[in-house]
């Protein structure tokens, strides 16, 4: 690297321009008259007494002059500078100097603005009991920073690399599919429900892939998932394979997007789904080799940044249901209440939009995409493809897997359906290995014995959709639960129920009684096989009567005296009367 000395620094600072003034010609004159008389006296044609006359300097300054003279071709190294204070010099203490630094740490990030933080410099230098910098000491040391610094300061290390880091040099390719770059990003659009336009489903993601060479935008999928396996599968049969089968079902015509092939490098950032060694050596067994950016150096795929850019600016952002690129846009625009952008209807905004932008004159080139993909295959041999028979293998490899799914006896059951095969009729409790086509949920694929066979669906109960991101959209909306009652059936359900509870109360009530009557039956047989009056009827009756020839009294207000001693008279009282006329039996025991 070239040394930068004193004499480079004063001649970039005493170079004149149309715009200098007439001080600062005057000073470049004087230095050039004095440069003349201070050259003869080093040549030594002059001495110093009759040098310094001429020139009317004192000793001092003169070998000062004569010291920046060293090395010099140029009378510019001794031109003085201005007058007056130097740019960035403050006559301030360090106090200040920390003051200011701290209120610009503070407060200028947030604020960006110069008078905010001289205001908190006024607040804290009163606290502190210091004398106030004034708006221009606070102005001249924040904009001393610098423009880059300033910027850091208020923004994001990324942006503040895209804006002020170099960037020389740039990839060069001879031929279309030589590179191809892959990317995802969130669309700027809320889009709706195919079925109820008035209920929004979200912002889906999109993962593009553009040709280098040609700037094709060789293949694209949309999604709700976030970047996983699935998109850069479908991604990768967007580029691979011909896309008339996505572009029939969509009711478009094959012409609009006839570009595909497979990419000799396909280049991505450090995303998980892209580093995955899946996906790596699926890639290379075809011939694909995958490579990643430098972490750091997000520049290296501006290509495909520049083109999701302006897809979003000129095409996503004039939709209704667009959220802008940012929340101040996004205050304005009303994206929920204008939403009506639906799936399947994006999908085929997006095919016209790339018909469209292929047959626009790019800046880059010069000319189309597409005439620079047509005009180099009008020379070369065509681009590499797999022969129709490879196609199924190709997909098998990306498509997204099931393991270990089991075959139940209704067949194999996924995405609330059932599919079933012949293939599969004797396979009744074994677990294969699934795969499937989210454009297409009408079939999987089994892999049988090392064998990938289709099976199609032969029950969708819940009629749900055969496109795997609007049936995740409408597994999400479960709405009630199977078995959920109205209110005229859960009163009538809380009903049933306190019925319920006086069957079963009364059926314990006449349980007891039941048995309780079974008892005194059983008492009274047994009685009356012993031909003895029950005791217990004795003295009920014997109560009964003496109830009869008394009073009655209130029972309730009538207290039964609690005593532990009891009336054995009451089993010797008879309901015949005794005659005592009639002789007396004695009982002897000897009667020998």
């Amino acid at each position: 690297m070239k040394k930068v000395t004193e004499e480079h620094i004063s001649r970039a600072k005493a170079t004149l321009s149309s715009k200098s003034t007439v001080r600062e010609v005057e000073r470049h004159k004087l230095a050039a008259s004095r440069y003349t008389i201070l050259k003869d006296y080093k040549d030594g044609h002059l001495n110093a007494k009759k040098a310094m006359s001429l020139l009317g300097l004192k000793k001092t300054v003169f070998y000062q002059l004569i010291k920046r003279m060293e090395g010099a071709t140029s009378y510019r190294t001794i031109v003085t500078d201005s007058p007056g204070r130097k740019d960035g010099l403050m006559v301030t203490n360090s106090e200040v100097l920390k003051l200011i630094e701290e209120m610009f740490l503070e407060h200028y990030p947030e604020s960006k603005k110069v008078s905010v933080v001289w205001k908190a410099c006024q607040a804290q230098a009163d606290n502190r009991r210091m004398l106030r910098p004034s708006y221009h000491t606070v102005k001249r040391w924040i904009e001393a920073k610098g423009e880059r610094l300033l910027y850091a300061e208020t923004h994001s290390t990324d942006q503040t690399k895209q804006r002020y880091e170099a960037r020389a040099g740039y990839k060069v390719t001879t031929r279309p599919l030589e590179w191809v770059q892959f990317d995802h990003t969130v669309v700027d659009l809320l889009v709706v429900d195919e079925n109820d336009r008035n209920v929004i489903i979200g912002r889906p993601w999109i993962s593009l892939a553009v040709d280098l060479h040609t700037r094709v935008v060789l293949g694209f999928y949309l999604s709700f998932l976030p970047p996983s396996a699935v998109s850069v599968a479908m991604l990768m049969e967007s580029c691979v394979l011909p896309k008339d089968p996505f572009l029939a079902k969509l009711g478009l015509p094959g012409h609009l997007l006839p570009m595909h092939g497979l990419p000799e490098v396909i280049h991505t950032d450090n995303a998980k789904e892209f580093i995955s060694d899946v996906f790596v050596l699926n890639a290379k067994d075809f011939g694909i080799d995958v490579q990643h950016r430098d972490i750091p150096q997000k520049h290296q795929g501006g290509h495909i940044e520049s083109l999701i850019g302006k897809l979003m600016l000129n095409t996503v952002h004039g939709l209704p249901g667009s959220t802008g690129s940012n929340t101040v846009q996004r205050k304005h625009l009303r994206s929920a209440k204008r939403a009506g952008i639906t799936l399947t209807g994006l999908r085929e905004i997006l095919c016209y939009h790339f018909h469209a932008y292929h047959d626009s004159k790019h800046s880059a080139l010069g000319k189309t995409p597409e005439e620079a993909w047509n005009e180099h295959y009008a020379k070369y041999p065509g681009p590499k493809v797999l022969e129709a028979a490879q196609h199924e293998d190709f997909k098998y490899r990306f498509y997204p897997e099931i393991h270990d799914k089991q075959i139940v006896p209704e067949g194999i059951e996924l995405f609330r359906r059932f599919y079933f095969d012949s293939a599969i009729k004797h396979r009744v409790r074994e677990k294969v290995l699934i795969k499937y086509d989210p454009y297409d949920l009408s079939f999987i694929f089994a892999n049988l014995d090392g064998t990938w066979t289709k099976i199609p669906c032969r029950r969708n109960n819940f009629n749900k959709s055969i496109d795997f991101e609007t049936y995740r959209w409408q597994r999400q909306q479960k709405g009630a639960r199977d078995g959920t009652m109205g209110k005229a059936g859960a009163q009538s359900f809380a009903e049933a129920h306190k019925v319920k509870k006086a069957e079963m109360a009364l059926t314990t009530k006449e349980k007891r009684q039941r048995k309780a009557q079974k008892g005194k039956e059983d008492y009274k047989e047994q009685a009356t096989t012993h031909n003895q009056t029950p005791i217990k009827k004795a003295i009920n009756d014997s109560s009964k009567t003496k109830m009869t020839a008394t009073t009655k009294i209130n029972p309730k207000s009538q207290k039964k005296d609690k005593t532990n001693v009891y009336d054995i008279s009451k089993l010797f009282q008879r309901d015949t009367a005794v005659d005592f006329d009639e002789e007396p039996i004695f009982y002897d025991s000897d009667t020998r």
